[in-house]
């Protein structure tokens, strides 16, 4: 874990204004920058960099962040990696916090692992650029399918030699060693080269570290294995990593989609054609974890898979998977006999895109094109579609979506929405049942009565969240961090007028907590203290009050005579009306709720001392609404129940 006070000095010595301008070009307007934003495609620039801040925000997109927000969301690294990125960039050595000495030797194996394996991609490259069998052999096969020199480049291709120990023996003379080897998968237990004779594919974290290999035989014998992998290691899980991520990470975050294929092959034949939004599997079954990995980038997903039964099997797999995760997935299943590598070749990439654009399908016209046509006359059948449909259309998180989704599938399928809609309850409600404990699962299972709809009940007043009051407290709170009020911070202002507040916005609520547990240790907050904030909902939170699209110009009092007040003249009426404003609408708000129980206690006929209570505490209330109103200039209209 890096120390605080590394992530302090970095933070001190970062420069967001510098760290961004080394990926988008922006030029000075006023006291802060503009251009075009690097994370969707705009002609008219708003992405907006204020230096004194510390922040960026983009008014198109609304991406919005401090200089560690930018580097993690441009580059796509973690919170740590990010800071590592920064730390390198402006010099600064990084201190860990104590460790174990278990933790430390852990590292270092798992540094000694990296290093084999970059050792390894490094001879197995050059042994396929420069020696005869690699030349003759390995880069006589790249050529055959297609492949340039500079797409092999990229891609750091490579080729194990075919006699049994050359790589395993070259290693081990540079120091390397041999249990280590051995783990990675490189050496066998003989001590022969695992690899032998095979063209190589090195597999990148999205760093560019090397986790692991897959080898193609160049072999006619059908009792060698086509390919063979890297087994797991320390270092490499399959189940983690997507073939060509690092390669097409920020293609997939430009594009806002991913295409998914299923080999190495595919995935480079695909860049090479100028396609590079594009990873692989590598032979597996698509995994949660791969899927998550992919939504890092983008929450669009487009699956290409061969046609044949065990293409359709993977592909529906993959769509549930990655409908559970929420992305919005299509499938395309590829004309018999193709895969990607070699249609690509045969129709060019344009019509590639297009015949893609064109012909995948989602979930619902997908399984309905496939099954639903031959079930048209068998009930059995169809009952099974409609089946598999409701249990893929249950793994939808987001409810919209999935009410969407299952009327979209009702109407293609000619069946009533009703009827999905109970095969999908059935399927949810039977999964979140599975996870309770045995008690739990029979009071769930009970049968509870239909809920009442709203026509045949009483309508209360629904009450309006206060929450754009609340999120003004807290932009007086950020803003007024250096301003003082009739002696004192102006912070502390605030904090007194709202000791009898009730914050009721979760997040809200944690940023005031935070300032008054401060402020009662006389301690100061300054507004960088939550755009650095480690939690990153709160990050976002004030990187986004803090900045505005507008700024106000000096040439104003020049041409017009237009003279702006300096804003420490505005503050005390500003913090006076939002708070008393908020207040207000927490008055109202319970002077409603008082009324509504006294309403039921007069129907109820015997509760004549309460009664009086209760429209006591409503005049008082009411007392209260006209002082604050007064206060405000908000005027506050009567409000009537609606007759029945």
């Amino acid at each position: 874990m890096i120390a605080k006070d590394t992530i302090d000095r970095i933070m001190d010595a970062a420069r967001v204004e510098e760290v961004v301008s080394d990926f988008v070009t922006i030029k000075k307007r006023g006291s802060n920058y503009l251009g075009l934003c690097p994370f969707h495609n705009e002609k008219t620039p708003s992405f907006n960099v204020s230096p004194s801040k510390g922040i960026y925000k983009c008014f198109g997109c609304g991406r919005a962040g401090n200089v560690v927000g930018f580097v993690m969301e441009h580059e796509h690294l973690t919170y740590r990696e990010a800071l590592l990125f920064l730390a390198k960039r402006y010099n600064i050595e990084v201190e860990e916090t104590k460790r174990t000495e278990e933790d430390i030797e852990q590292d270092t194996v798992r540094e000694s692992l990296f290093i084999i394996n970059t050792h390894a991609q490094h001879y197995f490259h050059e042994f396929l650029l420069k020696e005869g069998e690699g030349t003759q052999v390995g880069w006589s096969y790249f050529k055959e399918r297609g492949l340039l020199k500079e797409v092999i480049e990229k891609f750091k291709l490579g080729y194990c030699p075919s006699a049994g120990d050359t790589y395993t023996t070259e290693a081990l003379a540079a120091g390397y060693k041999l249990e280590l080897m051995q783990q990675l998968g490189l050496t066998n237990t003989y001590k022969s080269d695992f690899f032998r004779g095979r063209v190589i594919f090195p597999i990148h974290s999205i760093s560019g570290k090397v986790l692991g290999f897959g080898g193609r035989t160049l072999s006619a014998d059908k009792k060698v294995p086509k390919y063979v992998n890297s087994p797991e290691s320390d270092i490499y899980n399959k189940s983690k990593v997507l073939y060509g991520m690092y390669q097409a990470r920020q293609a997939v975050a430009k594009n806002d989609e991913c295409f998914l294929v299923e080999g190495y092959m595919d995935v480079i034949s695909l860049h090479q054609a100028g396609i590079e939004h594009v990873v692989a599997s590598s032979g597996t079954s698509l995994t949660t974890d791969q899927v998550k990995l992919i939504k890092r980038y983008t929450n669009n997903l487009t699956i290409l898979y061969d046609g044949d039964p065990a293409g359709i099997k993977a592909a529906l797999r993959g769509l549930d998977i990655s409908l559970e995760e929420g992305l919005n997935v299509k499938v395309m299943l590829l004309p018999a006999g193709q895969d990607p590598d070699t249609w690509v070749q045969e129709i060019g990439s344009a019509a590639f895109l297009e015949k893609v654009a064109a012909e995948k399908k989602d979930l619902i016209h997908l399984r309905t094109s496939l099954f639903l046509e031959e079930a048209q006359d068998d009930p059995v059948r169809l009952a099974g579609i409609i089946r598999e449909m409701g249990q893929s259309i249950s793994l939808i998180p987001d409810p919209i979506t999935r009410s969407l989704y299952i009327r979209q599938a009702a109407v293609t399928m000619g069946i009533e929405e009703q009827i999905l809609i109970q095969e999908v309850n059935k399927v949810i409600r039977k999964r979140n049942t599975d996870k309770l404990n045995k008690a739990d699962r029979a009071a769930a299972e009970t049968v509870v009565e239909a809920p009442v709809l709203l026509t045949q009940r009483e309508q209360h007043v629904v009450f309006h969240l206060d929450e754009l009051q609340e999120k003004d407290i807290v932009r007086l709170l950020l803003e007024n961090s250096n301003f003082e009020l009739e002696g004192d911070n102006a912070i502390k202002a605030v904090l007194d007028n709202l000791q009898d507040v009730e914050i009721d916005h979760p997040l809200y609520n944690r940023i005031i907590e935070e300032y008054k547990k401060y402020y009662a240790e006389n301690e100061f907050l300054s507004q960088g203290h939550f755009i650095n904030h480690p939690d990153d909902a709160i990050r976002q939170l004030c990187t986004n009050i803090l900045t505005s699209p507008y700024e106000l110009s000096d040439n104003w009092s020049k041409m017009h005579e237009v003279h702006i007040k300096d804003k420490s003249i505005l503050i005390h009426k500003d913090i006076i009306k939002a708070i008393s404003i908020l207040k207000l609408k927490k008055v109202i708000k319970r002077k409603l709720e008082l009324e509504q129980y006294g309403a039921t206690l007069y129907r109820e006929g015997d509760n004549d001392e309460e009664i009086k209570m209760v429209m006591e505490d409503i005049r008082k209330l009411q007392e209260f609404i006209g002082q604050l109103s007064l206060l405000t200039g908000v005027e506050v209209l009567p409000y009537h129940r609606a007759r029945k």
